[in-house]
């Protein structure tokens, strides 16, 4: 189980760093979006296409970290009033339901990208799957977390994160 933790570790380290830099790239491409629609008044149209694309990446990505370490929103009145029993086996219900729900989400997402294989995106002419890959590789990311969230509940994977 530990080299287990130490693997999505190092995954969600990676992940991090890779959040960060589609960040980076997407603020520049707004300001460049922003810029050249208003300012020069010449807009580029795929920057607006690639922005959206970037914003689902981040947005699942994203998520499979807030996951590990414990920070999706969540209403945890349940949890405040029930008794430290109670409030274990409710996190473990909610784990193994949100466990369920990213594999589903991952299955349809495969196969929702592999529907749109032969699409192109309006401006840019890539495969729509490029796109769509996001949801199957964020629900994965996800259940990955889940996973290791129910092993190492306590454990905060990524350090420097404010609590």
């Amino acid at each position: 189980m530990n080299k287990y933790i130490k693997t999505i570790d190092k995954i969600n380290s990676g992940v991090k760093y890779l959040v960060a830099v589609l960040l980076i790239i997407l603020a520049i491409l707004v300001v460049l979006q922003v810029t050249t629609r208003f300012i020069i008044n010449i807009p580029l149209s795929w920057t607006e296409e690639l922005a959206k694309y970037l914003m689902i990446y981040i947005v699942f990505l994203g998520s499979g970290l807030a996951f590990r370490n414990n920070q999706h929103i969540a209403i945890d009145f349940l949890l405040e009033v029930s008794s430290p029993k109670t409030r274990e086996k409710l996190e473990k219900l909610v784990l193994w339901i949100s466990a369920i729900f990213c594999l589903a989400l991952a299955y349809f997402g495969i196969h929702l990208t592999y529907l749109v294989i032969d699409q192109s995106t309006p401006t840019l002419q890539y495969s729509m799957a490029w796109a769509y890959a996001a949801m199957p590789i964020g629900s994965l990311l996800m259940f990955f977390n889940i996973i290791a969230a129910g092993i190492d509940p306590d454990k905060k994977s990524v350090e420097g994160d404010v609590q």
